[in-house]
Parts: C-alpha cells; sequence; structure tokens
C-alpha cells in the first residue's frame, strides 16, 4: 500500500497494517489527516498535516514524542496554542504555511514541554498582546527558520528554565512598539541564539533590546544581525562565562551592547568572565557598548566605529579587571571597582591607538523599564 494515500481517522482503528496512526483524539475535536511526508519545501516527514485550529488542536492531543505535524496553509487560532507533548516538531507542510493570531489573543503560541522544535514556519503575532512564541520551563526547545512578526510585547520569549534553548535562522520584525525582540531569562544556561535577523521599523520606547539575555552561563549570541531602533540591540545582566561574537549592529537608540542592561538578582557585579568578539556595531545612539557592573569581560577585535560622539566603549564605574583590544575610537574609562574584594581597585586594560578619557558621563545611566508576561516579571 502506498503510504501516500492512507488517512486514518484519530477516532478508528487501524485501517491497514501500512498506515500509521497516533493515539485516540478526544471525539469533539475534527481529527487531522496523516501523510508520511510534506511539499518539497518542507523537508521534514510529517506524522500529521493539519490546515485549520480545530486539527491542530486534535494533533497535539495526540502526538507522541518525536512525532511531527505539519501545517498546511495558514492557520487562524483564537486563541494561545499549547504544546504540552515532549520531543514534538511543529513545522510546514506547504510552502509559507503558518500561524497567525486573532485580535483576542493574549500570545499566539506557547512550549511547555522540553525538545519541541518549532521549524520553517510562517508566524503572525502582529495581534497577539504580548507575542507570536513563548518557551516556558521546557529545555532544550528550539526555534529555527520561521519568519516571524512579533507583537506588541515582544518576539520571542524564554522564561523560567529554558537552558539549552536553539534560537537560529530566524527573521523577526517588529512593525510596532514592540518593547523587546528575543528575550531570554531565568535558567538560560547553553542556550543559543545564532544566525536570525532580528529588526525594528519604529521606534522602540520601553524595554532592553532585539536581543536580551539574562541568568545564564555558557550562553552563546553570534552572527545575528539586529537592526534598527531597539534601545539596545544586544543587552544583558546576570551573564556569565558566555560568548558574544561576530555579530552585526545597527541603529540602537542607546547602544549596540549593554551589560549591565535592568536590575540584577545576584548583586553588584552581574557580569563576569564574557568574550565579546568580532562584532560590529554602528549607528548607537550613545556608544558601541556600554558596561557597567562588570569584572573580567574580554572584547577583542569589534569594530565600534561609527556610533555618538566616536564612542567606541564606555566603561562605568563600576566596572574593573576588563580587557580591551584593538581600540580604534573614543574609550571612556570610568572603572573604579574592586572586583576581587582584596580593598584594591582593579583597572581595566586598553590597548591600542584610540584616545581614552576619564571622567565623562554620557548622561542616562538607564535601569530600564519592567513588563509582565505570562505574570513574570521581565527585568
Amino acid at each position: 500500500m502506498n503510504r501516500t494515500t492512507c488517512l486514518v481517522s484519530l477516532v478508528l482503528v487501524v485501517a491497514a497494517a501500512a498506515c500509521r496512526e497516533p493515539s485516540t483524539a478526544p471525539a469533539a475535536l475534527k481529527p487531522p489527516a496523516f501523510a508520511v511526508s510534506a511539499a518539497a519545501a518542507c523537508p521534514t516527514p510529517a506524522d500529521f498535516i493539519v490546515s485549520n485550529e480545530a486539527e491542530l488542536l486534535a494533533a497535539l492531543a495526540a502526538a507522541t514524542p518525536g512525532q511531527v505535524i505539519g501545517v498546511r496553509g495558514t492557520i487562524t487560532v483564537s486563541a494561545d496554542i499549547l504544546i504540552t507533548t515532549p520531543g514534538i516538531t511543529l513545522t510546514c507542510a506547504s510552502a509559507g504555511a503558518g500561524l497567525t493570531a486573532q485580535p483576542t489573543n493574549t500570545d499566539m503560541l506557547t512550549v511547555l514541554a522540553d525538545r519541541v522544535t518549532v521549524d520553517r514556519l510562517v508566524l503572525d503575532g502582529r495581534n497577539a498582546v504580548d507575542g507570536p512564541y513563548t518557551a516556558t520551563g521546557a529545555a532544550g526547545v528550539r526555534l529555527t527558520n520561521n519568519s516571524v512578526t512579533c507583537g506588541f510585547g515582544i518576539c520571542a520569549f524564554f522564561a523560567a528554565a529554558t537552558p539549552s534553548a536553539v534560537v537560529a535562522d530566524n527573521h523577526f520584525v517588529s512593525n510596532s512598539d514592540s518593547s523587546f525582540g528575543v528575550h531570554m531569562q531565568s535558567g538560560i544556561d547553553s542556550s543559543r541564539v545564532e544566525r536570525n535577523t532580528i529588526e525594528t521599523t519604529v521606534p522602540i520606547s520601553i524595554g532592553f533590546g532585539g536581543i536580551r539575555a539574562r541568568d545564564g552561563r555558557g550562553v552563546l549570541i553570534a552572527n545575528n544581525v539586529v537592526r534598527g531602533p531597539w534601545r539596545a540591540s544586544i543587552a544583558s545582566v546576570d551573564l556569565a562565562g558566555s560568548v558574544v561574537k561576530s555579530n552585526r549592529l545597527v541603529g540602537a537608540t542607546l547602544d549596540g551592547i549593554r551589560a549591565r542592561f535592568g536590575g540584577s538578582v545576584i548583586g553588584p557585579i552581574s557580569v563576569t568572565d564574557n568574550l565579546f568578539s568580532g562584532n560590529t556595531v554602528t549607528g548607537a545612539g550613545e556608544a558601541g557598548i556600554f558596561l557597567q557592573n562588570a569584572c573580567r569581560n574580554t572584547f577583542v577585535g569589534n569594530d565600534l566605529q561609527g556610533n555618538a560622539g566616536n564612542v567606541g566603549l564606555f566603561f562605568a564605574g563600576t566596572t574593573g579587571a576588563n580587557t580591551f583590544v584593538g581600540n580604534q575610537t573614543v574609550v571612556v574609562d570610568n572603572g573604579t571597582f574592586d572586583c576581587n574584594g582584596d580593598g584594591v581597585n582593579d583597572p581595566n586594560t586598553i590597548t591600542g591607538a584610540g584616545a581614552v578619557i576619564h571622567g565623562v558621563n554620557l548622561g542616562e545611566v538607564v535601569s530600564g523599564a519592567v513588563k509582565t508576561v505570562h505574570g513574570i516579571t521581565l527585568q
């Protein structure tokens, strides 16, 4: 029997040995159809193919770990879609397929289970109050190869323990005053944000940045393009032992990279032992990089030309023992912090031909606005 012609209802028993059927769906839901493969543009074989909200809900209720749900066409969702089964994949079954939110939505898609992949979809969350995608308390989730229109609040939100998350090869765009781009907080160890384009077409009045990483160790933020008037292109706090490299950051209203940005939960020094390497920052309204509450970080090979006042890097007073190599712009070094507690301030080390000045105040020291998503305070 040709598997591609085999259709089985979720409320029937197996009709033929060659057909693959998941467990029975609730009788009130119309079950989705099955197929063993999707269109050529969507290379992942699908166990379910769905084309409306009822079929999607039934497939999510019936799917087991390792199974794939393929979306055909555009599905309008009337309420937040919850994914509670670990290890499943939600992807396209036809080119350009995806989900769009009605204006009644708080969110559009929420992942609550480990190792869930959302891949190759168009996620239109412009009508969602918060945003198109949220992952909460889920390890190893993947958001990859999607085209995402951000919501009023956020583009993608990872919170309350989402270690080893992967956000890669997506295109995010905000056409409204979204507060945040890709925001990750509270238990994001070993997460990766790579090769994404994250842009806003309007100035962002509150919030932290195009990429926001807090409360994590071993995080990688690499090869992203963050464009437009975000408050900061990349912002972080309570980040340690992580790498921010080879990103192209254009047009932030404050700083291309800002650390710390927002309140810390671990103390006066909250950004430590990180590497910032090979980043290009231009068009920032305050400085290429603004560093505060930070010790023992390394900055090497960054192109920080073309920012306000030609300020490439600003070390606030709460910095010490940081190393900056490759100075071709103005560096402001106000660092006077004792990082190791021995009673002696630890100076920042700056090498290069550019000017180094001290005692200059760039003006606003931003603590950041506070916003709540899913009852979780974004800090």
